[in-house]
């Protein structure tokens, strides 16, 4: 008998939140990965997607993941060790110059707190003419889920939502 992980669980629930959103119009999904790592025994499962009517300037992620250490620890009932899963949430926007990375995070920041760490990395094209560049801004939690978290999925998607909104309005523009 298939005993399911928090892993399996949260992600069930993860997976079917977002295809409503989708199924309701709300957002267009445009990636999706579910990756079972066999070197290191872990795995991840992650969800992109936009706001249906903003053309796509701002998308979000979810990402899931779980270890071999947590994986284990749950599988063989290791009472020292807690298991769970990580969860990262992250935004992929095109930006012009540092002010703008500062507007992304006062944004983040209104809408999930200051006790997370968000981070933001740049990148660009080498000798692309348009000095544009690429940002992702990762939300990181700080702690692994279990499956309390599952009551909280849509009002984590709820928050993203509002996140994205926001972000395509400063991005957008």
């Amino acid at each position: 008998m298939f005993d399911p992980t928090i892993y399996d669980n949260i992600k069930v629930v993860l997976e079917g939140a977002v295809y409503d959103w989708d199924l309701a119009g709300r957002i267009a999904i445009i990636d999706r990965s579910d990756r079972v790592d066999l070197a290191v025994l872990a795995r991840s499962y992650s969800v992109r997607f936009t706001e249906r009517d903003r053309d796509g300037v701002v998308s979000a992620e979810m990402e899931l993941h779980a270890g071999t250490a947590d994986l284990a620890s749950e599988i063989m009932e290791i009472e020292t060790m807690k298991p769970g899963c990580n969860l990262t949430v992250r935004f992929f926007s095109r930006v012009k110059d540092e002010e703008a990375c500062r507007a992304i995070r006062t944004i983040l920041e209104e809408l999930w707190g200051t006790e997370y760490r968000i981070t933001q990395t740049l990148s660009y094209v080498y000798d692309e003419p348009s000095r544009d560049y690429r940002n992702e801004t990762a939300i990181d939690f700080g702690r692994k889920f279990g499956e309390e978290v599952i009551e909280d999925i849509p009002r984590l998607i709820e928050n993203i939502m509002q996140s994205l909104s926001q972000l395509n309005d400063l991005c957008g523009r």
